[in-house]
């Protein structure tokens, strides 16, 4: 079977699907729980990220608030990523959370706990 010069298939497997979402609003979780917002200009076959217009968003469940730290451009190591996909910005998806003002309180980031061993047995 031939296979013209630059085909694209319809599935890519493993990094070579961020393809698609190259230039576009992006979420990224990690493994720290925070979530970090931008746009995806790069990656590489470890999935190491390299996103502009970078913005760290922490989370504060008990009070149902959030804080947001602009961080500009951001290489974002591939091991750290818990989940990504495309974003939309105007779609909201804050979730009901109100932005707050001024720093967090000591202890506050640490808005989820994964426990993989736990959470993988459930």
């Amino acid at each position: 079977m031939n296979v013209p010069f630059g085909f694209i298939p319809g599935f890519l497997p493993g990094a070579s699907s961020l393809l698609e979402s190259l230039d576009t609003p992006i979420l990224i979780i990690l493994r720290d729980s925070s979530h970090l917002h931008g746009t995806l200009r790069s990656y590489d076959q470890f999935s190491n990220l390299v996103v502009s217009e970078c913005v760290r968003r922490v989370y504060i469940i008990s009070k149902g608030v959030y804080k947001e730290e602009k961080r500009g451009l951001e290489v974002v190591r591939g091991d750290t990523i818990i989940m990504l996909g495309e974003y939309d910005e105007n779609a909201g998806g804050r979730g009901g959370f109100k932005e707050i003002e001024g720093g967090l309180k000591e202890g506050e980031e640490k808005v989820m706990v994964w426990d993989f061993d736990q959470d993988l047995n459930a």
